[in-house]
C-alpha cells in the first residue's frame, strides 16, 4: 500500500490551508469595505442612516430610538461625528445660519443628541447633526433649538451629553416623555 503524504509549503501548511486562509481574509476584507461604504462612506448618507437604524435595532431589542437610555441619551450615536456633511451656513440667514454654524462647531455633541422633531424615528436622520446635513434644519425650530441649547451648554463648560440631552428634553419633549 502506498503511503501518501500531504504536500506542504515550507512552513508546514498545505496549499489547501493557504488557499482557505486567503479566501477567509478576502471575505473579511470585503465585509469591512461593505460595512464602511454602507455607514460612513456613502456620499448621500442614505445608507449610513439606514445602517445606523439597523444597528440600533440589533443592539438592544427592548430599546427603541427616543427612549431614555441608562447614559441619559435617547439614541445610539453612529455615523460620522464631524462637520464634513453639514450644509454651508453662509447660504442661510439669521437664526438658520447660526444653527448651521453651530453644527460645524460641535458636531460630535450634536451627533449624540436626539432631536424631538422625530426625524430619527422615521429613519431620516441618525441624530440632531443629521438635521444639518440636509435642509431639515432650515425651517425646523426644534432642530435649531436643540443645536442652540447644546452650544450654549458647551460654552458654559457642560460637556456631558446626557446632561445636554436632559436640557433638550426639558425644552422640546412632549409631556410624559
Amino acid at each position: 500500500m502506498m503511503n501518501r503524504t500531504r504536500k506542504q509549503t515550507g512552513d508546514g501548511f498545505t496549499r489547501k490551508d493557504v488557499v482557505r486562509l486567503g479566501a477567509v481574509l478576502l471575505a473579511i476584507g470585503a465585509g469591512v469595505l461593505l460595512a464602511w461604504l454602507s455607514h460612513d462612506g456613502h456620499p448621500t448618507g442614505e445608507s449610513r442612516h439606514a445602517g445606523a437604524m439597523a444597528f440600533a435595532a440589533t443592539a438592544d431589542t427592548t430599546w427603541t430610538v427616543g427612549q431614555l437610555r441608562h447614559n441619559g441619551l435617547r439614541i445610539i450615536p453612529s455615523g460620522s461625528s464631524d462637520a464634513s456633511a453639514v450644509l454651508y451656513p453662509d447660504q442661510f440667514g439669521g437664526q438658520t445660519r447660526q444653527a448651521y454654524w453651530i453644527a460645524t462647531q460641535i458636531p460630535e455633541v450634536l451627533n449624540q443628541l436626539y432631536c424631538w422633531c422625530g426625524c430619527e424615528n422615521r429613519g431620516v436622520h441618525r441624530s440632531n447633526l443629521g438635521c444639518f446635513e440636509d435642509s431639515m434644519g432650515v425651517s425646523c425650530d426644534v432642530c435649531q433649538g436643540t443645536a442652540m441649547i447644546a452650544y450654549d451648554m458647551v460654552q458654559k463648560g457642560i460637556t456631558d451629553t446626557g446632561e445636554i440631552q436632559a436640557a433638550v428634553d426639558a425644552e422640546w419633549a412632549p409631556d410624559g416623555a
